[in-house]
């Protein structure tokens, strides 16, 4: 009997110390959620105390950027840790020239188009070094049952291929109008508001693999369009209806945080809320705050969106950081805590935040870059450029213009000539054509 116990005991105190240099990590993502639609990001409408009460036990950025403009370049990027021009087609997402013409000739095309099942991703990582892992929610990062989620290191899946769901019927918005509702590999529908299925699945990812370390991916559709709340109302006017979108996200990352105290994991677990591009929503809701631009913008509003990160215990309480970060920053920062090993020669262009989340040291000083079609967008330091093609069109100092009112072309034309060339030496990669 004694002989049990000690096994037992030691079998505890492995499983602990496990946990404890592999912290659980939590990603969830919002879905065209612009920079000023949450409380604590100056919103006056929208009542978020949840999201509110994770920024105020932890960091919240106010420079922190999607990668695209667009759902499926970020999550390429988020995913890769990589600029999404080295995946192949999401590049531009469904803007690149190559895509228009393939369409053009076959409007069907889009469907066996897809992120290369060869990239190394988060799941693929931290699969490998022990991590269970869970997409729940939007994948969009190709259709075909060969880019299915679960080919790239994701254990568990429920949620949708596409781009959007209806959020009563679970028929995709995009393309097929067919029914685009998974449990792992199969097509099988359910009765339910959508933010309250995909929040009811986190949290019992969250309960059933509590005794190991995990990484879970909420990634809503929430306020993606169509633009409805849990009760079917058409009388309601479209900004209170995104407004409440806004407000059962908000639920349910409270539901969230929530399950993970229930279980005394949340001083081993990471959290991380942003959003993959700015807002698309209806007029009336201030979505961007003092920003200007929307989602497919290469304006602020397009790409920089609300990030906030908490982990009790680790990274400070109440903390504003002006450091400028972006989706790719995602996965060395997470293989760097989960002790994942990314392969030699394998080129991550994201940077490692953790230094950052501790208040150690701040982020490396790089050249940010974004291409949407023909459009792109640099930034250095405070300097950023935006252009079409091989023109520069617009130049800003955010350091006192954040809202780009004051184009600097005429005034600056050295500083845009030396963007212009940084631009240009970037698309020249290899790798990115």
């Amino acid at each position: 009997m004694n002989h049990l116990i000690h096994i037992l005991t030691t079998l505890f105190l492995l499983s602990f110390a496990y946990s404890n240099t592999q912290p659980n990590i939590v990603v969830i993502l919002a879905d065209d959620l612009g920079y000023g639609s949450l409380g604590c990001y100056g919103n006056q409408q929208a009542r978020t105390p949840h999201i509110d009460k994770l920024a105020a036990n932890g960091i919240k950025f106010t420079d922190f950027h999607s990668n695209g403009a667009l759902c499926t370049p970020t999550r390429a990027a988020l995913m890769t840790g990589r600029y999404q021009q080295r995946c192949a087609w999401v590049a531009d997402s469904e803007l690149s020239p190559l895509f228009r013409e393939q369409r053009k000739k076959n409007p069907m095309q889009r469907w066996a188009w897809g992120i290369s099942t060869e990239e190394i991703t988060i799941p693929k990582l931290l699969h490998a070094v022990g991590y269970q892992t869970a997409i729940i929610g939007k994948w969009h990062l190709g259709y075909d049952e060969k880019f299915h989620p679960l080919n790239f290191g994701f254990t568990h899946f429920r949620g949708f291929i596409g781009g959007g769901v209806d959020y009563h019927t679970h028929v995709a918005t995009h393309g097929t109008q067919q029914l685009d509702w998974w449990k792992d590999r199969k097509i099988e529908n359910e009765l339910g508001y959508t933010t309250d299925l995909l929040s009811k699945y986190a949290k019992e990812f969250i309960a059933n693999h509590k005794a190991r370390p995990f990484f879970l991916y909420i990634a809503h559709a929430t306020p993606h369009s169509p633009w409805q709340v849990r009760q079917v109302d058409t009388q309601k006017a479209d900004a209170i209806r995104y407004q409440e979108m806004i407000e059962t996200l908000d639920e349910s990352v409270g539901g969230i945080i929530s399950t993970l105290r229930e279980y005394q994991l949340e001083e081993n677990t990471l959290v991380i809320f942003c959003s993959d591009n700015g807002p698309q929503g209806p007029r009336a809701f201030p979505a961007n705050g003092v920003l200007q631009g929307k989602k497919g913008s290469l304006l602020e509003a397009g790409h920089r969106v609300p990030c906030i990160a908490s982990w009790p215990g680790k990274i400070p309480k109440g903390i504003t950081s002006s450091e400028p970060a972006m989706t790719m920053d995602f996965l060395p920062t997470f293989a760097n805590l989960a002790s994942a090993t990314i392969p030699q020669n394998h080129l991550i262009d994201g940077v490692d935040l953790l230094p950052t989340l501790t208040k150690q040291s701040p982020t490396p000083e790089r050249t940010l870059h974004w291409k949407h079609g023909d459009a792109w967008a640099l930034r250095k330091g405070d300097w950023k450029v935006i252009g079409k093609n091989t023109t520069v069109t617009m130049l800003f100092d955010l350091s006192s213009d954040i809202a780009e009112k004051k184009n600097l072309l005429k005034d600056q034309p050295k500083v845009a000539s030396e963007l212009l060339s940084l631009h240009q030496k970037w698309v020249k990669q290899p790798s990115f054509q």
